[in-house]
């Protein structure tokens, strides 16, 4: 089924999101994107989309609108498309700390589904968190769900979930970088050239991943007993992380992020 597919911004993630649909749909949909600056937005033209300044435009042409602004200018753009009939349409946010209440208390109780994907779904290899409001049916679940399929892996959950997995998948993927950063760092340091040691734990990391991909019959703990003899290196290593209290560092951080996200829906209520 063709659509009339609409964006208002142009970020990152709306840029992921159009990429997945002209990539996964190609030729099917009708799309518009709208921003402040078209000069912006030449790579959505270039894609096959009609672009605007007019926010009220694209949402009251759309049968399914993305919300692709900032947190902090979402106040704003409610403001402006609060008189759009959005009878019929599916709206869907992408916006950390919007409860679907912040929404329907200001477009009324419209059909409205929350996203929260991370960076790797621009490569395809994404996890996107998806909770559909109250006033959402299974058929514009599924369709968002199709929408998505590009971006990686879809999980359904309810609000607190999408919370917990903009934390657990949102945030962690920088964690991450911060880790390999590190690593690099310490290659370095050891007579490696920058290039060397980043092809190196490049490739570390990514046959790492490809293990726990590919041995689903083994647990995360399996795996690394594998890799650690009694006594030897790896198992020095591993004691000098629990000296560190690794785990306890690591449920901090994440600690952190929901209260952030928690500060955020105090602030956007």
């Amino acid at each position: 089924m063709a659509l009339k597919i609409g964006f208002i911004g142009g970020g990152n993630m709306a840029s992921c999101i159009f990429k997945g649909i002209v990539t996964t749909r190609p030729q099917q949909d009708q799309l518009m994107v709208s921003g402040p600056h078209l000069e912006k937005l030449a790579a959505f033209k270039e894609a096959g989309a009609e672009l605007t300044t007019d926010n009220v435009a694209v949402a009251t042409w759309a049968d399914v609108l993305f919300l692709g602004v900032k947190p902090q200018i979402m106040p704003e753009v409610l403001e402006e498309i609060k008189s759009v009939d959005f009878s019929g349409k599916l709206v869907v946010s992408m916006a950390a700390g919007w409860r679907l209440a912040a929404f329907y208390s200001r477009l009324g109780e419209i059909a409205l589904v929350r996203i929260m994907p991370n960076t790797p779904a621009k490569l395809g290899l994404g996890v996107t968190a998806v909770c559909s409001g109250a006033h959402v049916s299974a058929e514009q679940t599924q369709l968002c769900l199709d929408l998505l399929a590009g971006l990686g892996k879809t999980v359904l959950t309810d609000e607190a979930g999408i919370n917990s997995l903009g934390a657990l998948a949102g945030s962690t993927p920088a964690f991450l970088y911060r880790f390999l950063e590190a690593l690099v760092a310490e290659t370095v340091a050891h007579g490696f050239s920058e290039s060397e040691a980043r092809a190196i734990i490049e490739q570390m990391a990514l046959g790492t991943a490809s293990m726990v991909i590919a041995n689903q019959d083994q647990s995360l703990a399996q795996l690394r007993e594998a890799v650690t003899s009694k006594g030897g290196t790896t198992f020095q290593g591993l004691a000098q992380m629990t000296n560190y209290h690794f785990e306890d560092m690591m449920h901090d951080v994440i600690e952190a992020c929901l209260r952030r996200t928690r500060e955020f829906e105090d602030m956007f209520k």
